[in-house]
C-alpha cells in the first residue's frame, strides 16, 4: 500500500491509497478469464445483487490458495489502515463496544464479505446507491486509453463529471462541502464506511473502465 492521503470534507472519512501491481495483475487475469467467457460470465454474474447499468458484474473465483490468501491480506490490510485512523480520530465508536477502548485491530478483525467485478463501457453508470457491512471500497483496474483526455477536456466545463465516482453525504450548507469526486487511475483505492452514498457517471471513450469492489464486517 502506499502512503495514504485521507479525505476529511464532512464527516465519514475517505481513504485514498494504491494497490501493489501485482493485485492489479492477478484480478485482471481473474476478470479476463470470466468476462471474456459467455458460460463463465453466467455462472459468476452478480448484477442482481448490484444496481449498476453496466456491461457485466461479475464475482471473482480466485482458486490458487496463494494468490486468494494473498488478495485477502491486501483488502483487510486496506480495512486494518482505515479502523487504526479511525480509532485515532477518537471515532470508531462500533469497535470500542465490540472490542474495547484500548484493542488494536489486526487482519483477524476483518471478514470479507462480498467482491466483485465492474465491466463499464461507454453511456454505462452506477447510479446513486450504498452498500452493506462496515468498510467498502473501490479500486480500478483497466481505463479506455483516451478516458484522460476525456477527463481532461470535461474539465472546461463548467461541472466536470465525465468518469468520476462522487460520493455524497448530508446537504449543502455554508462553509461546507457535501460532494467530493475522484478521478479513476488504475490501482487507486478508494475506501469508505458501507453507507456512504456514491454515484459513478458515465464516460464515452471507447474501451473498457474496469474496477473491482468489496464489502467488510469487523469481528472480534
Amino acid at each position: 500500500m502506499s502512503i495514504p492521503n485521507w479525505h476529511e470534507p464532512y464527516s465519514p472519512t475517505i481513504l485514498e491509497s494504491t494497490v501493489p501491481n501485482k493485485f492489479v495483475k492477478i484480478i485482471n487475469r481473474i476478470g479476463d478469464e470470466v468476462l471474456s467467457d459467455g458460460v463463465k460470465s453466467k455462472q459468476w454474474d452478480w448484477s442482481d445483487n448490484l444496481v449498476g447499468k453496466v456491461h457485466k458484474e461479475i464475482q471473482i473465483p480466485v482458486t490458487d490458495k496463494k494468490e486468494k490468501q494473498y488478495l485477502s491480506d491486501v483488502m483487510k490490510q486496506a480495512c486494518v489502515e482505515y479502523l487504526e485512523h479511525m480509532r485515532e480520530k477518537k471515532r470508531a465508536y462500533n469497535w470500542y463496544k465490540m472490542a474495547g477502548l484500548n484493542t488494536v485491530p489486526t487482519l483477524k478483525n476483518i471478514h470479507l464479505t462480498h467482491s466483485w467485478i465492474v465491466s463499464q463501457y461507454a453511456g454505462e453508470y452506477n447510479p446513486w446507491h450504498k452498500h452493506s457491512g462496515d468498510f467498502s471500497s473501490v479500486i480500478y483496474l483497466k481505463l479506455p486509453k483516451d478516458m484522460e483526455k476525456e477527463i481532461v477536456a470535461d474539465h472546461d466545463d463548467h461541472y466536470p463529471a465525465n468518469g468520476l465516482i462522487e460520493f455524497m453525504y448530508g446537504e449543502a450548507c455554508d462553509f461546507r462541502s457535501d460532494g467530493l469526486k475522484f478521478k479513476p487511475e488504475v490501482g487507486k483505492l478508494l475506501m469508505f464506511p458501507s453507507y456512504l452514498k456514491h454515484f459513478v457517471y458515465p464516460f464515452y471513450s471507447k474501451g473498457e473502465r474496469r474496477s473491482m469492489s468489496f464489502n467488510a464486517h469487523m469481528v472480534t
